[in-house]
């Protein structure tokens, strides 16, 4: 007769079958549960997790300040990530490295700098070599000018050298750092016009701007953009900008090739990170950096600060620089300026 026909319940597994049973229902479960979660955890992992800060190697106020502050408002824009301005001015840029350089090499602080790097490193005045940075993109590139205020009584290029022939440091010059790119056109300047010169160095681009205003200085090496307001109403004036041709931007200010003098040069803005710095951690920043630059919000900042786009990514901003520091290097030597 069957169990059912005399009322009779199956026999029970044993103990050990029921918990091997168990245990293995709930590994199924959690394989389960972690295979549909899988994907949402690893973009959590996703950088940033927290917040980056921007170390801006110049003091607030000035042209590369401006641009990493806009920087830093567009990535939080068209990216979501949160951002802080930490400004490092001093030491030709030395101060705001170091900051880079001791900390972790996990992209949560980038640097803001210039092409006044390859200008330090060759002259010592950087204690770091660029072996010491992943350059990630230049972003901007723009001249430098001899720029006076506009009720000076120099009207060009030569109308300047023809008095510091006659005035030998005559007038006080200044501009942004010591021995950087603006210190190098002046002395281009010096060698092809005949003179002498001081230099007068400020820790922040702004405060060229300031010190011109207040007659501190008598004349700036500066980029357009150190006085963009003042250059704009014509309270200074630009004797000379160091573009090939006449800038879009500046299409009253003349060169200095068409007064004679052959001079040509730019200084890029960009931005770092330490050596070693992961590629996936990179790739998440070259991506926001990406984001920013296709915006309209930059391309409308570019044109209002009078800037070249140059938009150059990791290997070709790498490659262009170590160039410059050969070629500055090569110059500060045949200048008797370093050994």
């Amino acid at each position: 007769m069957k169990p059912a026909e005399t009322g009779k319940m199956p026999p029970r597994q044993p103990l050990h079958q029921r918990l091997r049973g168990l245990l293995q229902a709930a590994v199924a479960t959690f394989a389960l549960v972690a295979a549909s979660t899988a994907l949402p955890q690893t973009a959590a992992a996703e950088f940033p997790e927290k917040p980056v800060t921007l170390v801006v190697w110049s003091g607030a106020g000035g042209a590369l300040d401006t641009y990493g502050r806009k920087l830093a408002e567009l990535l939080e824009k068209e990216s979501g990530w949160t951002v802080k301005i930490d400004n490092r001015p001093g030491g030709s840029g030395a101060v705001g490295l170091s900051q880079i350089v001791t900390q972790p090499a996990d992209g949560y602080s980038i640097l803001v700098l210039t092409g006044t790097l390859t200008f330090g490193i060759a002259q010592g005045l950087i204690p770091f070599k660029l072996d010491d940075l992943r350059l990630l993109r230049a972003m901007q590139s723009e001249p430098s000018s001899l720029a006076v205020l506009k009720d000076s009584p120099f009207q060009n290029v030569q109308d300047f050298v023809d008095h510091m022939k006659a005035n030998p440091n005559g007038l006080k010059v200044g501009g942004h750092s010591s021995g950087g790119f603006h210190q190098y056109m002046l002395y281009q300047m010096m060698k092809q016009g005949g003179f002498e010169s001081g230099w007068i160095p400020h820790d922040a681009s702004g405060k060229v701007t300031l010190g011109l205003l207040g007659q501190h200085i008598d004349a700036a090496m500066m980029t357009p953009s150190t006085g963009l307001s003042q250059v704009k109403s014509g309270e200074i004036r630009l004797l000379g900008v160091t573009t090939e041709e006449r800038s879009p931007f500046l299409p009253d200010a003349p060169t200095f090739k068409e007064q004679g003098f052959d001079i040509e040069g730019a200084i890029w803005r960009g931005i770092a990170v330490k050596a070693g710095t992961p590629d996936e951690v990179v790739a998440s920043i070259q991506t926001a950096i990406d984001k920013v630059t296709a915006s309209e919000d930059w391309k409308k900042f570019q044109e209002e600060q009078f800037q070249d786009s140059p938009n150059w990514t990791e290997a070709e901003f790498t490659e262009r620089t170590k160039k410059d520091l050969e070629e500055q290097r090569e110059f500060l030597q045949s200048a008797g300026l370093i050994n």
